[in-house]
């Protein structure tokens, strides 16, 4: 599970934050991929394109099996290019990929998808132009349930949207483009349904304290600041998550916008703490033994300046990435290296 949030500051310089949640360990690494590299499939050893935008990103790299052969795949899951666009793959149990081993000629890979957006595309509108009439395939049935997530596209305008996969007129792995109207994201279920989920949040936009009420008849005070809060949760789950950050947000940005994009990480960075899970207090799926959800990296994202930083789990403070030239590609050995 993650969060991401978006925040523009009044000279239009743009952050985003975002949070990786997870229950295992997820192997991160971090990287600049450099314009001329060749972005080709592991499966099928074709090439998807070249990178002509250099990006900064965390990513992994792991291994699959097809029909009885290992490949290894680097997978992408968080970054931002030079042109100032942001992606981020955010987990959704309800995602739509074609598994045929053979990608159909209508797909795009999704072994590649990451490094062929940020690689090729400089805009929200050139990742749609990327997208126009095809689908996304991975092919195999365990490589697809590793990768089941949502897109957050985001530019340095400030434009932002969510891209689902789903199965259209029967056909899988659809593109769907939503506007991300408030610059938030977490997990299941889709976006479209966190939207309408903040209309049960709308008074939790009050900006004035009621300093007492009467119950019963009696005279009660409150006990001090903050009840204009009044029924956000705080537990981890993605609605709950989604709304917590979105409500922050709006009630930080109303009292006052940052000047730019330093005061910008400063907020977001307060902002997303809030939604940070700490191990030990989000249970997972575990039947036997406790299994636990947690944060194991938070990135802060400067667009207009291509500056990355990150802390994790175990740090107090944010470091900025230096990021070193890496390769698009992985072999066996380093999947196996990395996962040792």
């Amino acid at each position: 599970m993650c969060t991401e949030l978006m925040i523009q500051s009044k000279n239009k310089e743009v952050v985003v934050a975002r949070t990786m949640d997870f229950a295992s360990a997820t192997g991160q690494k971090y990287g600049l991929f450099n314009a001329g590299e060749k972005i080709a499939n592991p499966f099928d050893e074709t090439i998807a394109s070249s990178v002509t935008v250099p990006f900064k990103a965390k990513f992994s790299d792991i291994g699959f099996t097809v029909l009885g052969k290992h490949f290894g795949a680097r997978t992408i899951s968080d970054g931002f290019n030079q042109a100032g666009l942001s992606l981020a793959t955010l987990w959704l149990a309800d995602t739509s990929f074609d598994t045929s081993v053979k990608c159909p000629s209508d797909c795009i890979s999704g072994l590649t998808l990451p490094q062929l957006i940020l690689g090729t595309c400089k805009t929200v509108d050139d990742v749609k132009a990327l997208f126009k009439g095809k689908r996304v395939n991975l092919p195999s049935e365990f490589i697809s349930n590793f990768a089941t997530i949502h897109l957050s596209i985001t530019e340095k305008s400030g434009k932002q949207v969510v891209v689902e996969f789903e199965t259209v007129d029967g056909k899988d792995g659809v593109p769907v483009f939503y506007e991300n109207t408030v610059g938030v994201l977490t997990n299941a279920p889709k976006f479209a349904w966190h939207l309408t989920n903040l209309r049960n949040y709308v008074g939790a936009t009050e900006k004035f304290n009621i300093e007492s009420g009467k119950i019963l008849g009696a005279k009660v005070k409150t006990t001090g600041f903050g009840n204009n809060q009044r029924g956000l949760l705080a537990d981890g789950t993605p609605p709950s998550r989604f709304a917590l950050t979105t409500i922050l947000k709006s009630l930080a940005l109303d009292y006052t916008i940052p000047s730019n994009a330093h005061e910008s990480m400063v907020l977001a960075d307060k902002i997303i703490s809030k939604a940070t899970v700490i191990i030990g207090t989000s249970a997972n799926h575990g039947t036997t033994s406790p299994d636990y959800d947690y944060t194991q990296w938070t990135v802060l994202k400067d667009l207009t300046n291509f500056k990355m930083y990150q802390k994790s789990d175990t740090d107090l403070n944010y470091v900025e990435l230096e990021c070193k030239p890496l390769k698009l590609e992985c072999n066996n050995e380093e999947v196996i290296a990395l996962f040792a």
